[in-house]
């Protein structure tokens, strides 16, 4: 998958803006303030139609309510033109879809861009709270099927019918009986987004001891731990999830709350059986999140099609010995936009200056 072109009216700071990516490596080269990561946060708005930094009406150029995208794609040896068209009007965001210029529903033509997004702050995500590892884990699996970003929507509704139905019971307006049927919804989208997720991660654990040897140069066994209902296949992840609500079932009443399912779930990396991130520096945690994002690459690489690789200013958080793993583990099979306000040496690329961008 390469992307071609882009065009972008009136999007975060560029009133208009055209360029042709001929190479594999493209640079956005300039100062801060200069726009470089607002063009990458086009390239990944037109991949899951969801800003990595803010809400939607912060997209609009100031005094602007129109926006239009587009990018020309190069997907499984054929050509496509994906655009989208923004309209602030009196607040509410209204968007439109086009795929070689016929008009789509978002659900038709999220993911169609498939892209890796790092930025500096990916180096958080093993030390802020579950949510951020949640969010991660929802994000790439969404991309890989479209199934789990409808299990996950389905899921979401039945937590909340069943957290009201909680609340009635604490307070004696509703029959524990009443909790059965949200139950059995719970257990069976709860297992597919569970299974889901232990799938993807033991993907990680076949090639992160490898992965990370090469990004460190130390060789340390490492796996990433998935802390969640345990099983290995839907029907044991379903017994075992309704044998914990069972077992948990005053808990949750007494709090008024779900805490058994895969929106309380974590994972965490440990070494020997021990989580390594209180004791990473932030130059190991930076290398555990690269690990991460380059075997995410491998992951999401469908029938030869390879995600488009996003790095916002990463390389000046890299030292030496980590750029030149990361930059010939790219090689030819990824296509990868990198920002920078500073020349990066002897890299074959198209360097875009964006300085003289007009």
């Amino acid at each position: 998958m390469k992307i071609q072109s882009i065009k972008l009216k009136n999007f975060r700071s560029h009133k208009e803006l055209n360029i042709e990516f001929t190479d594999n490596f493209i640079v956005f080269y300039g100062p801060n303030a200069a726009g470089k990561t607002n063009i990458l946060e086009s390239i990944y708005f037109l991949s899951i139609f969801k800003s990595f930094r803010d809400a939607p009406e912060h997209l609009f150029l100031k005094g602007t309510f129109a926006i239009e995208m587009e990018a020309k794609i190069e997907k499984g040896g054929e050509n496509h033109i994906l655009e989208v068209f923004l309209e602030n009007r009196a607040g509410k965001i209204m968007a439109n879809f086009r795929l070689d210029g016929v008009r789509k529903s978002k659900k038709l033509v999220r993911n169609f861009l498939s892209v890796v997004m790092f930025e500096p702050q990916d180096v958080n995500l093993m030390v802020g709270p579950s949510d951020q590892r949640r969010r991660y884990l929802n994000m790439v699996l969404s991309q890989k099927d479209s199934r789990y970003l409808d299990n996950l929507y389905t899921y979401k509704k039945i937590l909340s019918q069943k957290n009201e139905l909680l609340y009635k019971i604490q307070t004696g307006q509703s029959s524990v009986s009443e909790l059965q049927i949200w139950n059995e919804q719970q257990a069976v989208f709860g297992s597919e987004i569970t299974l889901a997720r232990r799938e993807y991660l033991n993907f990680l654990n076949e090639r992160l001891p490898e992965v990370f040897y090469a990004i460190t140069g130390f060789n340390r066994p490492i796996e990433v731990f998935y802390k969640g209902v345990p099983g290995d296949s839907l029907a044991s992840i379903g017994a075992q999830y309704k044998k914990l609500q069972y077992e948990n079932q005053e808990k949750e009443i007494t709090s008024g709350v779900s805490i058994i399912g895969p929106h309380r779930d974590d994972f965490e990396f440990l070494s020997e059986g021990t989580s390594i991130t209180p004791f990473s520096s932030r130059g190991e945690l930076r290398s555990q999140i690269l690990g991460l994002k380059t075997l995410e690459l491998e992951y999401l690489t469908n029938d030869g099609d390879a995600p488009i690789l996003l790095l916002d200013d990463v390389l000046s958080e890299l030292d030496d010995q980590r750029k030149v793993f990361l930059l010939n583990y790219l090689g030819g099979r990824f296509q990868a936009f990198i920002t920078t306000t500073e020349l990066i040496g002897d890299i074959p690329s198209q360097l875009i200056d964006l300085k003289n961008l007009t």
